[in-house]
């Protein structure tokens, strides 16, 4: 059983009236019925991670800095090789061109999204470490002492002309929720394009504003996956019933 099985179900024994997400699909259910909800719509099926135990892959979006500078570095290569030859070589030319082209228009797509280059984000420790950039680079928090959360959203733009030329208005697009990690200063910040209920959830988080920013993106079981792991680490708990947190006071008689 996965560690997100396992802390579902025991979730489910203790608050049988609570809403939980499904460690297989991302979908709330009540506490009571997880189980019937596991046999009658995943019989056997255990949730689809994509790495095994407090690690979860992504497209991730901090390699778009880096490939900033493949444009830049052709650039620099060229005005060299002119510096030193004196004459324009075709072929080197062209070959710096088209370094810099693919540089700005994967740089583009990793900026607006698309999952071309995979991160991980693993527990370390009380922490987290989040692997970058081809596997090269590392974004580490010590013990997380603050969560925040908030709506994603992106920036698309119109083509109001129609003819295919880029260019022209632009709209805000809800693009799920995002969760960030901090410590310190420092933070780790994880989307998801399925809210998966967090709100309604779990307690222990602080409400943030609406963000275009993000370090890492999972899928819905995945994103629960580590839902349930902050509930392991002891920095989420479920929110309390509206019967258990009410305080019911007698009327007081007047002498």
């Amino acid at each position: 059983m996965s560690n997100a099985m396992a802390t579902a179900s025991r979730l489910a024994a203790d608050h049988p009236e609570s809403v939980l997400p499904c460690p297989v699909c991302a979908a709330t259910v009540k506490g009571a019925n997880l189980n019937r909800h596991l046999g009658k719509v995943h019989p056997g099926q255990l949730p689809a991670r994509s790495s095994p135990g407090r690690s979860w892959r992504g497209g991730e979006r901090l390699i778009a800095r880096p490939l900033v500078i493949v444009p830049v570095l052709a650039v620099v290569a060229s005005l060299i090789w002119l510096e030193l030859t004196g004459s324009v070589d075709e072929v080197f030319i062209l070959s710096a061109a088209g370094g810099m082209g693919v540089g700005l228009i994967l740089s583009g797509l990793v900026v607006y999204g698309a999952p071309l280059f995979t991160g991980r984000l693993s527990v370390s420790g009380e922490g987290f470490v989040l692997s970058h950039t081809l596997g090269l680079r590392r974004r580490r928090l010590g013990r997380v002492d603050r969560i925040k959360a908030g709506s994603a959203y992106d920036v698309r733009t119109i083509n109001a002309g129609g003819d295919g030329a880029s260019g022209g208005p632009t709209i805000e697009e809800a693009a799920g929720i995002y969760v960030e990690l901090r410590s310190g200063r420092r933070y780790i910040t994880v989307r998801c394009k399925q809210s998966t209920g967090f709100r309604k959830t779990w307690v222990g988080w602080e409400q943030a504003g609406r963000s275009r920013r993000w370090h890492i993106i999972l899928d819905p079981a995945d994103f629960v996956s580590l839902q349930y792991t902050l509930v392991d680490l002891g920095l989420l708990t479920l929110r309390p019933l509206a019967t258990d947190s009410a305080i019911t006071e007698a009327p007081r008689r007047r002498c």
